[in-house]
């Protein structure tokens, strides 16, 4: 019985972690939270696209003005994604998404405040998840 405590626990508490990242995390972790889990959704769907519209938010972690998302490609030298606050006074960035999804081309947008990211994705044949677009 102890042990199927301590299993329920850890459960929880990954699960906790994850809502905490959505929750509290800043703007580029919120996009690759969005991004894994429509990744994840588009690969048990019969459908080869998804488009995902991701919400601004000023806090935390956000710009509370426009903003600009860039997302290096995977051949870069430097591959990531960078969101970048308006008044250039900060900015995020992430590589955590590389487990879920590739980046073949280099993508950017800018955003004004409170404006939504349109992402969009696509199945490769070998299963794989790419993101096509950024609106």
């Amino acid at each position: 019985m102890r042990r199927h405590s301590v299993l329920v626990l850890l459960i929880a508490l990954s699960l906790s972690a994850v809502a905490c990242d959505g929750l509290i995390g800043d703007s580029a972790s919120r996009m690759v939270t969005a991004v894994r889990d429509g990744a994840d959704r588009l690969k048990r769907s019969s459908s080869d696209t998804m488009v995902l519209s991701v919400a601004a938010r000023s806090w935390p972690g956000g710009c509370p003005e426009g903003y600009r998302v860039e997302w290096r490609a995977d051949s870069d030298r430097l591959p990531g994604l960078g969101v970048i606050c308006a008044s250039g006074t900060r900015g995020y960035a992430t590589i955590d998404y590389r487990p879920f999804v590739r980046i073949p081309r280099p993508l950017n947008v800018t955003k004004d405040k409170g404006e939504p990211t349109t992402i969009a994705l696509r199945k490769r044949p070998d299963g794989a998840i790419e993101v096509t677009a950024l609106q």
